[in-house]
């Protein structure tokens, strides 16, 4: 078990959403001294692929370094985030040189620092500016720093910031998770963000002691958990009820031939059990009469 699950949630969710525009690496180690960068992302040559995750696409649009911080980041911390992405620089360029390709600053990755809250004093001691285009909560050191901060906190209540504040706290994350929960029933994103904090939930109750915040959310999740739960069983039986039309269809068509569009039609509205028995039935037809018999008396 992890032993911190909010930070291997976040890294999970990064990954999940990330996948399909390109490579996602997780606990990337770099150097000799075996430290870690929590996801690396690499795009592909399609960025449509996840231009409808508003903030984060755009964060994604080039290679890019992601903090996740549960709790505000503090100064030390910063400073190693930077630290490891340079040291990243420094291996991704020495690698193209031995390739024989030569990049320039633009292709090298920027670093997202991810903190739920963080002190006026601390982004101004980085010299961090919040630039209009971003809009609120996203601050940026200078250029050649390639480095941003994003105070989840801050970022308004708006579709385009969804998934980061989903890796906010408390009231942020809980109205995050009411609008990912409102996305619609096929979305995969919905589906993989709330399978991802089914994981959570299950991991925070099997810890002895939990923050007040924690309690809360697993009281937050618990019905979405159950409905995900309910929702499996539904596709699971509507998957069964197809596989089972299909291969009634295929026997029928063998045993008395060709079924018409509407008799289909009436085998497929039956419920799994009666397709069942329908299963068993057939192994006596001789004939059509006795499928329509067979439908009128059990239909």
């Amino acid at each position: 078990m992890t032993q911190f699950p909010h930070d291997q949630f976040a890294k999970n969710l990064l990954e999940s959403l990330l996948a399909p525009g390109g490579q996602v690496t997780t606990a990337l180690t770099i150097d000799s001294e075996v430290r870690e960068i929590d996801v690396y992302f690499n795009p592909n040559n399609d960025p449509t692929r996840i231009s409808d995750l508003g903030l984060l696409a755009r964060c994604a649009a080039q290679p890019a370094v992601f903090e996740p911080f549960r709790n505000p980041v503090s100064t030390a911390e910063i400073r190693s985030c930077m630290s490891k992405l340079y040291d990243l620089h420094r291996e991704t360029v020495r690698q193209a040189k031995k390739d024989g390709r030569k990049l320039t600053d633009a292709e090298l990755p920027i670093l997202w620092i991810l903190t739920p809250t963080l002190a006026a004093p601390t982004l101004t001691g980085f010299g961090a500016i919040n630039e209009v285009s971003w809009g609120d909560g996203v601050y940026l050191l200078s250029p050649l720093q390639k480095t941003g901060i994003i105070v989840i906190h801050q970022l308004p209540s708006i579709p385009d910031t969804l998934w980061f504040r989903l890796l906010g706290k408390g009231k942020v994350q809980q109205q995050a998770i009411s609008e990912v929960a409102g996305l619609p029933v096929d979305s995969p994103y919905r589906t993989d963000a709330l399978k991802l904090f089914g994981n959570l939930r299950i991991i925070l109750e099997a810890q002895k002691s939990r923050k007040t915040e924690d309690q809360e959310l697993i009281m937050q999740l618990s019905p979405l958990y159950l409905a995900e739960i309910q929702a499996a069983e539904d596709r699971g039986r509507k998957l069964g009820e197809r596989r089972e039309e299909t291969l009634i269809l295929r026997q029928l068509n063998r045993r008395i031939g060709d079924v018409s569009l509407q008799i289909q039609e009436q085998i497929k509205s039956l419920p799994l059990e009666r397709l069942e028995d329908l299963g068993e039935a057939l192994l006596d037809f001789a004939g059509m009469e006795d499928l329509t018999a067979w439908l009128d008396t059990n239909g």
